[in-house]
């Protein structure tokens, strides 16, 4: 198939790369979309153990500039919900701030750190029946797995449900305009495609479905009723770590992840130089 629609803008996007999945981009709003489907064997190339070393020292500072911000916006009394809780990280750092948040995730194989940090996890796949609120949160949040998400218009139908009055929605996402992105793209020009099969995640059970920009993301809330009240960039590598990062994928070997953490350490004014590879938007349900 060499065209599908547009899940933002409902326009034609023209196939642009044909890796494990094939990949579109359309030609108005510029959404890259992929045809990948989610893996419910939940088996993969992902490696957790070096995964966690090079992410979470990253991660715990990014949630830090994400609640602080969440506090400007909404106060220190709020209540939320994680879609997609993962390692629990997120849920840690809200219990560390006194935020009271639950979280909800399909997968079971973090449901130690769980228990031993006394977190609020309910497994399955949202929308649920039982993270349902009453009153309506006051924040729901994705941290890198809104991009994941196939079905769009009826996710987003579902969270302006269990949102509150004047909720907010808060998409913590890789940017398709950022510096590996791009990068990647100028390799598979040169036939190099490993790197954007990598950024695509397409050799681990969940595949990115959407690489978003700041405008057709805007774009596809605005046409739910959402507005956009902030967005921040976010740190999107810990120097210090790159090479367990690199190693997080089963299918890298230790010389392949030594000479890229090598090249991506030299490469460092460059990326911090350029447009950022991760932003982090709150949007206030109207």
């Amino acid at each position: 198939m060499d065209h599908m629609q547009c899940p933002v803008c409902g326009n034609s996007s023209k196939l642009k790369f044909k890796l494990k999945f094939n990949v579109y981009k359309c030609r108005e709003c510029g959404l890259f979309t992929s045809d990948a489907n989610f893996d419910f064997s939940f088996k993969s190339d992902l490696e957790l153990q070096s995964r966690e070393i090079g992410l979470k020292k990253l991660r715990f500072s990014n949630f830090e500039t994400i609640i602080k911000k969440l506090e400007e916006l909404k106060g220190k009394k709020t209540k939320g919900l994680e879609i997609g809780s993962g390692n629990g990280w997120w849920l840690k750092v809200c219990q560390e701030k006194g935020i009271d948040c639950i979280g909800i995730e399909p997968e079971n194989s973090h449901q130690d750190y769980y228990t031993e940090n006394g977190l609020n996890v309910y497994y399955g796949f949202y929308p649920s029946p039982e993270v349902k609120s009453e009153k309506g949160y006051d924040f729901i949040i994705f941290n890198d797995v809104f991009e994941h998400i196939k079905e769009l218009d009826e996710l987003i139908t579902a969270l302006k449900k269990d949102l509150a009055e004047n909720g907010t929605l808060i998409i913590n996402l890789p940017m398709s305009d950022g510096f590996f992105y791009r990068s990647a793209m100028l390799l598979h020009q040169f036939g190099i495609n490993s790197y954007l099969t990598r950024m695509w995640q397409f050799n681990f059970h969940s595949p990115h479905m959407n690489y978003f920009n700041q405008k057709n993301l805007t774009m596809l809330l605005n046409r739910h009723g959402f507005v956009k009240a902030e967005d921040i960039q976010l740190e999107s590598l810990d120097f210090s770590t790159v090479k367990e990062r690199i190693k997080a994928d089963g299918g890298v070997n230790k010389l392949k992840a030594m000479f890229l953490s090598t090249g991506i350490s030299l490469l460092k004014p460059l990326i911090l130089s350029s447009k950022p590879d991760i932003r982090v938007f709150f949007f206030n349900k109207k």
